[in-house]
């Protein structure tokens, strides 16, 4: 699996001219783990590319995820990859979707009856945020374990093939 994120993450070299040769910020997100393919760092990326990619922050989806890298120590990469989950052609079967859960769960529960065409579409906007919440953070945790479930299967995979035991 190592191998594979090796060959389609680009390289450190390319990842350090694209954030320029800048000292400080090289040593920022060294430190941060924003270049890291260890097996936690991948699956706190997946996660941050999984619950940025499930919510509607498109236009800010690039910032967000390079804050919340830093902040959680997550590959900025394997973020970026993972949050195309949300795509020009998946964004509005998803929106929808989450406009519906929102609407579904809360609904009843907020209690909200908007008047005129503004107070309409700030409550449809607040059921998509909701809904996609609903939807982006059990699959941001569920990634993340997902993931190293897959790590250590091709672990195991690759030690038995070469005739070993079990780690």
């Amino acid at each position: 699996m190592h191998r594979f994120f090796r060959r389609i993450l680009p390289t450190e070299a390319r990842i350090r001219a694209w954030v320029g040769e800048h000292p400080l910020m090289r040593r920022l997100l060294t430190r941060a783990g924003f270049f890291g393919l260890d097996r936690r760092t991948l699956a706190r990326g997946v996660s941050v590319g999984l619950l940025i990619g499930l919510t509607p922050t498109v236009g800010f989806q690039t910032p967000l995820m390079i804050l919340l890298c830093v902040l959680m120590r997550a590959s900025f990469p394997a973020a970026f990859v993972v949050s195309w989950v949300s795509n020009p052609l998946t964004a509005a079967p998803l929106y929808f979707a989450f406009n519906r859960t929102g609407e579904a769960i809360f609904g009843e529960w907020l209690g909200i009856s908007p008047s005129g065409a503004a107070g309409q579409a700030a409550t449809q906007t607040l059921y998509l945020g909701l809904g996609s919440l609903l939807i982006a953070l059990p699959a941001a945790l569920g990634g993340y374990f997902l993931f190293l479930g897959a790590w250590r299967l091709s672990v195991l995979w690759k030690w038995r093939s070469r005739g070993g035991g079990t780690p």
